[in-house]
């Protein structure tokens, strides 16, 4: 019997030739690219988002200081001081704004470490509580952690045990239009308290602040009175906001050298957050410097801040920062916003409320 003829099958076996692949591969590589800045704007608007609900709960900080204390946190003394608990929140603590706020940020044992010590313990306790780290104190487009290695070794500060590392912030009170944000003639480091407070003469603190309002119409300043709310030994309340709560910055984003976010040796950045009255903490919206050179805002970049930066609000944002006013509501302030526009804004009571 004839057997039946069988036919071998010869289908194509399934896959990719390597032509066919690279095209894939191609395509992949060019939806990647097309989605990639739409991710990264996506990730940067999250990070953005973050930064303003920060400050705005460092806005409703500030208002329950002032709840509490019938002021605003005052700046502090001088970088060499840091904060303590026994003495007040008032012109008689040495340490600036952030250590002030603590008690209102959730951090009320922060703020009492080594209450009522004395010596020893007592610098012990300051080296424990500015090594500690602590939450919303920075934008996450620039860094992830409040706490440094602090690199500044040669600067002695007072009643605290030498710190290897510290807090660090990424935001900045408005200390008003004064060309320089400083006061000078804080007590040295190391002065007992007492003795700081009786022998130094306050009459000439912050006799070197000048209003860059002033510096344009030849108005004299006040000698040891910032313009903004919160500087060297304030007490400013909302009363003294003669310009409007809506109208007046409080505190916001401050500039820094793209350089040095992880090193601690950015001008304004070289301090730990709880010392007082430095550009680490205060910033002002003066539009000049001294021989009427001017400032422009900016994005952070490369470079030294000596002098200029660290004189300045600003972000690691493309396009401006988030700053709080004094009513804690949050704006985003764009870099190219109108000189006079911003510097007013930073000046509580000199009579000019422009369209923001």
């Amino acid at each position: 019997m004839t057997q039946p003829i069988k036919y071998q099958s010869h289908r194509k076996s399934a896959g990719f030739t390597l032509v066919e692949l690279l095209v894939v591969i191609a395509i992949i590589g060019v939806l990647v690219a097309l989605l990639l800045p739409a991710v990264q704007a996506a990730r940067e608007a999250a990070r953005r988002t973050q930064c303003s609900n920060q400050l705005r709960q460092l806005g409703l900080a500030f208002q329950n200081h002032h709840d509490a204390q019938k002021h605003l946190p005052t700046g502090g003394w001088g970088f060499m001081w840091l904060g303590y608990p026994d003495y007040g929140f008032g012109k008689g603590q040495p340490g600036g704004w952030l250590y002030n706020i603590l008690p209102f940020i959730e951090q009320q044992a922060l703020h009492d470490i080594g209450r009522g010590a004395t010596g020893a313990a007592r610098d012990a306790a300051t080296r424990k509580r500015v090594e500690a780290p602590f939450e919303g104190m920075n934008c996450p487009s620039r860094r992830s952690t409040n706490v440094y290695s602090y690199t500044s070794t040669s600067i002695p500060f007072s009643y605290t045990e030498q710190f290897e590392r510290c807090s660090k912030t990424d935001y900045a009170a408005n200390a008003g239009d004064m060309i320089q944000v400083e006061a000078f003639g804080y007590p040295a480091a190391n002065t007992a308290y007492d003795l700081a407070v009786k022998n130094t003469n306050w009459s000439l603190y912050g006799s070197n602040w000048r209003s860059a309002y002033g510096f344009k119409y030849s108005v004299a300043a006040s000698q040891g009175e910032g313009t903004g709310v919160v500087f060297g030994r304030s007490e400013i309340n909302f009363r003294q906001v003669e310009d409007g709560l809506s109208n007046t910055y409080m505190v916001g984003e401050k500039y820094m050298s793209t350089d040095n976010y992880d090193d601690g040796l950015d001008f304004g950045d070289n301090e730990p957050a709880f010392a007082g009255n430095n550009a680490d903490t205060l910033r002002t919206t003066a539009h000049v410097k001294e021989l009427n050179r001017p400032l422009q805002l900016g994005p952070d970049k490369p470079g030294d801040s000596n002098e200029i930066g660290e004189r300045l609000f600003g972000s690691a944002h493309s396009g401006g920062f988030n700053m709080t006013r004094c009513d804690s509501s949050v704006a985003f302030i764009q870099f190219d916003v109108d000189p006079e526009v911003h510097r007013a804004a930073g000046h509580r009571s000199d009579g000019i409320v422009p369209q923001q």
